[in-house]
């Protein structure tokens, strides 16, 4: 197989596997949602950092470094945004809105049709598809 050949080969591969996992977007979405962290981020009037986030969650068992791993996969997919800001023990990472984006996730916004576009009933239709 010439080069192009297995290029080719290897970015179909990254599709496919891109297709299969893509539903780790709206389950992420759908926990930014339950969780309310666009209203927490929101509510602080700025950006923020992963534990002040963390203090808003009402949960008893909050893992903090899934939490991590959530706002890093929706700053990629430009849910969120990250600033950097130093401090005595290096840099803090804050997360913030999006302007265009994260306004349609938050609660009683005139935007928040999402709320109800995400409810497992809705997502129970689609699965029961033949």
């Amino acid at each position: 197989m010439e080069l192009t050949t297995m290029e080719a080969m290897i970015q179909g591969e990254a599709k496919l596997w891109g297709n299969i996992f893509a539903f780790t977007d709206s389950m992420a979405l759908r926990c930014v949602l339950e969780l309310g962290i666009v209203d927490i981020i929101h509510s602080h009037g700025g950006p923020i950092t992963l534990s002040q986030i963390a203090a808003g969650i009402d949960s008893p068992s909050l893992n903090i470094d899934n939490l991590a791993r959530l706002m890093r996969l929706l700053v990629r997919k430009d849910i969120f945004t990250t600033h950097h800001q130093p401090s005595d023990c290096g840099e803090i990472t804050l997360y913030g809105l999006t302007p265009h984006t994260s306004r349609w996730l938050m609660r009683g916004s005139e935007f928040s049709s999402i709320h109800t576009d995400a409810k497992p009933s809705r997502v129970n239709d689609f699965m029961a598809l033949p």
